[in-house]
């Protein structure tokens, strides 16, 4: 049986933080008070996300689905958005 697997991730810090997703390495900058919605589609019933946070948000996708879409405000965003520490490092 397949199905499909949500969860919100938030930013409630005063800075912007980079959610990555894995296994692809996909990032996606959440700036501060973002909420993104991360969708797994077709997910088997061995299907589940692991977070692990520190300075950064790390999600793997643990198990068998489809790619997960990464979701704000009802709007797919592509790998790389709001990559802010992309800007920095060109800056110097």
């Amino acid at each position: 049986m397949k199905r499909s697997v949500k969860m919100r991730v938030s930013n409630n810090f005063s800075k912007p933080i980079t959610l990555w997703l894995e296994p692809w390495g996909a990032d996606f900058g959440m700036m501060p008070d973002d909420e993104f919605e991360v969708i797994a589609e077709n997910a088997g019933k061995d299907f589940y996300f692991h977070i692990v946070f520190n300075e950064e948000i790390r999600l793997y996708a643990e198990g068998q689905s489809d790619y997960p879409g990464i979701y704000q405000k009802g709007s797919e965003l592509e790998t790389g958005h709001n990559r802010f520490w992309d800007k920095s490092e060109n800056e110097s």
